[in-house]
């Protein structure tokens, strides 16, 4: 078991994390919260240092999920000791990220006498591209503000962030080590960190001037959107209210911008049942609006006489009220929107009835709002995962603008709706696409073309926003559009090939012995 002091320096580790993250938004902390664990690590055992990544990977996730319990207890419809247990449960498989980490780096130095600074960056990267975490998440999200820095998320990626914050921890821990050990300090380890910082800088001073000027000289699109501030129970209990007041605070936005191109209203806004097939459904209700609606409904179709599909759609209707497109939410939130493996084992309906279960979307293709202006659309959560947004671009074509609605009632008044929308604002630098995000409750936002929330609202208050959104024409993809997570797939690759070289070593080991003993 690891001495006590051990066991503070990794919880120390897990705090610094936390609050160096987006929601308390300490951020300086980030480029040090390993440094505390890898000093801990320090010549321990495989169980101890196993007890010590357990303890820095539970706490972090302690601090950085607390809204969870509210999250599985209402929309899971479980009970608060079940939803605490969960929140448990979850921590412990998050953190176990964390766990991994070290004990790479652990078996690095242990195996080829690596040191940290080289190999924390590796194994980090490669496990946040391929660790598949609940609510995905990344380090280099808790440095949104340094806006210089995240311009090279457009080449490398979240991981490009996650590497640099890694290298920096290791050359922190580089000069903390070297005076504990009272050991000469290795300069190459503090040098490069410092030249790839600038570099990033570099680059972000560079391309952030070149994408202001696109936004500038871009036509653009009058976007707006009405926050009315009741969440998901009020969906249910104010039944009536819900849906005039989305209507009555559109039609006085429309009054008041009668120049507006679109009206985006939150993810499940429509309070009913929309048939897919039946496109003048909701044609009386928007009557007189005019204009565009995006709105968030639950879509259904019956394919055949006992079949019965329902989804979680984001609808496009034109300026009379008529369906002209639909998206399908393609991610579905596990136990609350879906039921992990009920494709397989469809007996979980009848254990889980209280959770909610939809049907999968399968078409990535974008909305059409007028022709050249695609709007790719995402769904809750679907607007915080790279890969599935790389998806949506690749297979349904360069979008023009990106679209975002989501519930953040869930949560309660807590950090997590500021989470979301920071996550979520990466996939503008990604993409170098404005995003449009709608909620119910808040945070609703603009994000331009360089990752910057340049329009918000607060939590919990009733608001809309009317924004000139620039309508980006060139098609020419972003590197990591292209190419995606080359540093995630380098990284698993090196891990794998440090994995083979130690089993080859054992095994050459193995062979020599015995033929000593022969």
């Amino acid at each position: 078991m690891p001495s006590r002091k051990d066991l503070l320096l990794a919880a120390l580790s897990g705090a610094l994390y936390f609050l160096g993250f987006v929601g308390f938004g300490l951020h300086p902390l980030i480029w040090i919260c390993f440094v505390p664990v890898l000093v801990a690590f320090e010549d321990k055992s495989s169980k101890q240092a196993i007890v010590l990544g357990l303890v820095f990977g539970f706490v972090t996730n302690l601090g950085g999920y607390y809204w969870v319990i509210n999250l599985i207890e209402q929309f899971a419809n479980l009970h608060i000791s079940l939803a605490t247990l969960g929140y448990f449960l979850l921590c412990l498989y998050q953190g176990f990220l964390l766990t991994l980490v070290l004990l790479l780096v652990r078996a690095a130095k242990e195996h080829f006498r690596i040191p940290p600074v080289w190999t924390l960056p590796v194994a980090f990267v490669g496990l946040e591209k391929f660790y598949p975490l609940l609510f995905p998440s990344f380090i280099g999200n808790s440095i949104y503000k340094y806006e210089l820095i995240i311009q090279s998320v457009d080449v490398f990626g979240m991981l490009g962030l996650t590497m640099l914050i890694s290298l920096v921890n290791g050359a922190f821990f580089e000069i903390i080590d070297a005076r504990i050990k009272r050991r000469e300090l290795q300069r190459l380890r503090l040098i490069i960190p410092l030249v790839l910082i600038c570099l990033f800088y570099g680059y972000g001073s560079v391309r952030i001037e070149h994408f202001k000027a696109i936004a500038r000289n871009s036509p653009k699109l009058r976007v707006g959107m009405v926050q009315t501030n009741l969440g998901a129970k009020d969906k249910r209990l104010r039944k009536e209210e819900f849906m005039t007041k989305h209507i009555e605070m559109t039609r006085t936005l429309v009054r008041d911008n009668p120049n507006l191109d679109l009206v985006v209203w939150p993810e499940s806004a429509y309070n009913g049942w929309i048939l897919r097939t039946d496109k003048k459904q909701i044609a009386r209700l928007l009557k007189g609006l005019n204009v565009p609606v995006i709105l968030g409904a639950l879509t259904y179709e019956k394919p055949e006489p006992k079949v019965f599909k329902k989804y979680n759609s984001a609808v496009l209707v034109d300026e009379n009220g008529v369906i002209s497109d639909i998206f399908d939410k393609v991610v579905l939130l596990a136990f609350g929107e879906t039921i992990p493996g009920i494709e397989i084992f469809p007996f979980l309906r009848k254990w889980l009835k209280g959770v909610s279960v939809f049907d999968r979307g399968t078409s990535f293709e974008h909305l059409n709002l007028k022709p050249g202006v695609n709007l790719l659309p995402m769904v809750c959560y679907e607007d915080i995962i790279p890969s599935f947004v790389r998806q949506m671009w690749n297979e349904g074509g360069p979008a023009t603008m990106l679209v975002n609605i989501t519930n953040d009632s869930w949560y309660g008044d807590t950090h997590e709706p500021l989470i979301h929308l920071v996550l979520a604002s990466f996939r503008s630098l990604e993409t170098r696409r404005y995003m449009v995000r709608s909620t119910n409750t808040g945070i609703s936002a603009i994000v331009d073309n360089r990752g910057k929330i340049t329009r918000r609202t607060k939590q919990w208050t009733k608001d809309t926003i009317v924004f000139d959104v620039p309508i980006i024409l060139t098609h020419r993809p972003t590197l990591y559009m292209r190419f995606g997570d080359v540093l995630g797939w380098l990284s698993g690759l090196a891990i794998m090939l440090g994995f083979l070289i130690v089993r080859l070593r054992k095994y050459s080991s193995r062979f020599r012995e015995q033929n000593q003993t022969s």
